[in-house]
């Protein structure tokens, strides 16, 4: 069972046990969730090596967590969570998925007007019932009738963060066949579009029946779609279609591209072809004369039509087949080229480990620096800091950066922007700080006018250095916040304050779109993983591939630098 199953249902216990108002509960179930959802062994090979001691071992489990996990992961069922779902309508549990919903709402609703599925939940505020209840309005029915849609999209594709392992370990297994040359999954996967809608994998092999055969046989299959002899289609238990297509290796590469690129890129690249006389498809390049001229390769098939070669991540038809023709593509960044992750979370605020276990992961990952930005007072949820208990974090942060090896350890905060554009902390602690992440942690819903002001007026305090999650958004949970994106990206500019591309799996904040706009703008980017716990800090390809599907190189991102240039860039001498 993969640890996002287990996760998921731990995450419907702590929703059903805040819905009958159980205190203390539902937050434990929370925490046990996310450690599982973030830990690197799989659950079930931590349950078969160690039993429940093992899972005991996971932080934020407890006893009485893993022995329910051990029925899960015994008998396929839980029987604590089979109860708790007897004594609710059977759909309810998908109302507290709508995003603005939320537990208390849903009990309210289904008590005074018996709403228990999506569909009465949709009736009800197109026809203005809910508006009548004390507490609601015609707002609220029409932000519920948003957070439907958003609901139902995100049953439809499934977050990059989530398809990554399942794509990685069915490309690994089929690719290491001794009867498959080479496997590789290509779409919108490849391209690390932020969500998935299916998987396309591409085979070269001489036995395709054996392919097709272990293809739709793999344990995780939940029902076969469609079995041909070069063409095949599953559904995963986790919803995820898959499609398989064995091709030859003469024309794996066109296979590729074809495969790979948006379909308005692909376009593009037939027109260059047909103004050249030839035909390009998912078999190859062809003269006039049906006679191949490239296909080996996605590089041949490129270089053939008289293009440099475009990476997946720009093949989105967003000007990259003009700038690969006038030989103008950026040098994208790379993976693995970030060499300081600054935007940390520890258990001082709301993360799970303390400062040296994030250290020493960061130090493992090959970082040179992090920061340390624990949030700031007003995040009361976070259990932020007031400004006298962040004084003493800083100072206690610095005394431990200084007995450590290996690695720059700045002290920082992540501030709140409160309603008035001001900071949550006042200057001259501000000062104090290396590094000062600033954001938006309420009054989502603000006017366009009015949040404008309010980050913008962020943006010109001094002190701060980096504007986290800029738009505010959580995929298919919440809406990005509504402001002048333009004039945000040229206050930050003019300010001398970077961009955040945060890798947070939900979040992927700034998207791609708009990190192009803010670098044609001169705008200079951070990008960070938000780490609450030592697996996150992991996430960084996460933002990576945003900043290569915006066009970014490596000179446009600040903690791509080595310590001695990033502090100079910052422009803070006093730094360590």
């Amino acid at each position: 069972m993969k640890n996002s199953e287990v996760a998921k249902i731990l995450y419907d216990i702590a929703d059903l046990l805040e819905l009958q108002a159980v205190p203390f509960k539902p937050m434990a179930y929370r925490k046990a969730a996310r450690s599982i959802d973030e830990h690197p062994e799989d659950i079930d090979q931590v349950y078969a090596s160690s039993g429940i001691k093992g899972l005991m071992g996971i932080p934020g489990i407890g006893k009485g967590i893993a022995v329910k996990i051990e029925d899960l992961l015994k008998t396929g069922r839980m029987r604590y969570y089979d109860d708790l779902r007897s004594r609710f309508p059977p759909h309810i549990s998908s109302l507290i998925e709508v995003p603005g919903l939320g537990p208390r709402k849903v009990n309210v609703l289904h008590e005074k007007l018996r709403i228990s599925s999506i569909e009465d939940l949709e009736m009800a505020a197109n026809e203005h019932r809910i508006s009548a209840i004390k507490g609601f309005g015609r707002k609220s029915e029409e932000d519920i009738l948003k957070g439907i849609a958003l609901f139902r999209a995100g049953q439809k594709r499934m977050l990059l963060f989530y398809a990554f392992p399942v794509a990685s370990e069915i490309e690994k297994r089929i690719g290491s066949l001794d009867f498959v040359k080479k496997a590789v999954v290509a779409g919108s996967f490849r391209r690390k579009n932020e969500t998935i809608g299916d998987l396309d994998i591409l085979a070269v092999s001489s036995y395709p029946d054996k392919v097709v055969s272990y293809f739709i046989n793999m344990p995780e299959v939940d029902r076969v779609l469609s079995k041909g002899s070069t063409k095949s289609s599953i559904l995963l238990r986790n919803g995820l279609q898959v499609d398989l297509r064995i091709v030859g290796e003469g024309s794996f590469g066109s296979a590729l591209q074809y495969f790979t690129g948006d379909i308005r890129h692909n376009v593009r690249l037939r027109e260059i072809a047909s103004r050249k006389g030839l035909k390009l498809n998912e078999y190859g390049l062809f003269d006039k004369k049906n006679r191949f001229c490239a296909g080996r390769s996605e590089k041949e098939v490129y270089n053939y039509l008289g293009l440099e070669y475009i990476e997946p991540e720009l093949r989105n038809d967003r000007g990259e087949v003009e700038a690969s023709l006038k030989g103008r593509l950026p040098k994208l960044l790379q993976y693995g080229s970030i060499r300081g992750d600054l935007h940390v979370h520890t258990k001082m605020s709301d993360g799970t480990a303390g400062i040296r276990e994030m250290a020493d992961a960061a130090r493992d990952l090959g970082y040179e620096y992090i920061a340390i930005t624990d949030h700031s007072v007003s995040e009361r949820i976070a259990s932020g800091l007031p400004e006298e208990r962040m004084s003493t974090w800083l100072s206690e942060i610095r005394r431990f950066a200084r007995s450590y090896e290996g690695l720059k350890i700045l002290a920082g905060s992540e501030v709140s922007i409160r309603a008035d554009g001001s900071l949550d902390y006042i200057d001259s602690l501000l000062k104090k700080m290396d590094f000062v992440v600033a954001s938006i942690h309420s009054r989502f819903k603000s006017g366009r006018k009015e949040m404008t002001a309010r980050i913008i007026s962020a943006l010109e305090n001094e002190h701060v250095d980096v504007l986290a999650h800029p738009t505010g958004r959580l995929i298919y949970r919440r809406d990005p916040l509504d402001f002048d994106l333009k004039a945000v990206f040229r206050s930050a500019v003019d300010n001398g304050v970077c961009l955040e591309i945060n890798s947070q799996a939900d979040r992927m904040d700034l998207k791609d779109v708009h990190v192009k706009e803010a670098k044609d703008m001169g705008a200079r980017f951070v990008i960070s993983t938000d780490s609450h716990s030592v697996h996150e800090l992991k996430n960084m390809w996460i933002g990576v591939s945003i900043g290569r599907r915006g066009w970014l190189s490596a000179d446009d991102v600040i903690n791509t630098r080595k310590f001695r240039d990033f502090v100079r860039i910052l422009g803070k001498g006093r730094l360590p």
